[in-house]
């Protein structure tokens, strides 16, 4: 018995910058790319390369990969952008994961950790993954014992809540 898969292709006026299609039609336009992070991030970006979108990196075969939404970088900083559609528990986890990745991919081997750019860790979610109400949540390294001293590690995560945006 052949089971058969039914997909409901939306009309494109119905599309949303949410659905799959639509955010990587938008976010292929380097300049619109650059505008939206611009905006989310509130800094300037000189130049994007352009968008990878559903950029793939595998470590090893044995190992989980990831398949990253909107991947584009600037002269000194990468940004991953995901369009999160349904809640997830652990996305703590996935950023940190997520972070990882990016970094394995960018380091070429004898490279120096310095030569690691600036990385912005991007989800944009439909539903507020912590239910504390906030339009945006922000995670840098901070010391616990003295906030003012940082890690200088140069990742940042970003949680956009997409109804508070």
């Amino acid at each position: 018995m052949e089971e058969t898969t039914e997909r409901h292709i939306k009309p494109v006026d119905q599309l949303v910058f949410s659905d799959d299609f639509m955010f990587g039609a938008v976010m292929r336009e380097p300049e619109i790319c650059k505008g939206v992070l611009e905006r989310l991030l509130q800094i300037k970006i000189d130049r994007l390369a352009y968008p990878e979108l559903q950029k793939a990196i595998s470590p090893f075969y044995t190992r989980k990969g990831v398949r990253l939404d909107v991947y584009v970088a600037d002269s000194d900083r990468v940004f991953d952008v995901e369009c999160q559609t349904y809640k997830i528990e652990s996305i703590g986890k996935r950023t940190r994961y997520y972070q990882s990745m990016i970094d394995i991919d960018s380091l070429m081997k004898g490279a120096d950790y310095s030569e690691l750019k600036e990385s912005f860790v991007i989800f944009i979610c439909l539903d507020d993954p912590f239910g504390a109400g906030l339009p945006v949540y922000t995670f840098n390294r901070k010391c616990l014992e003295d906030e003012s001293v940082e890690l200088g590690d140069q990742t940042h995560h970003l949680i956009f809540q997409l109804r508070c945006v």
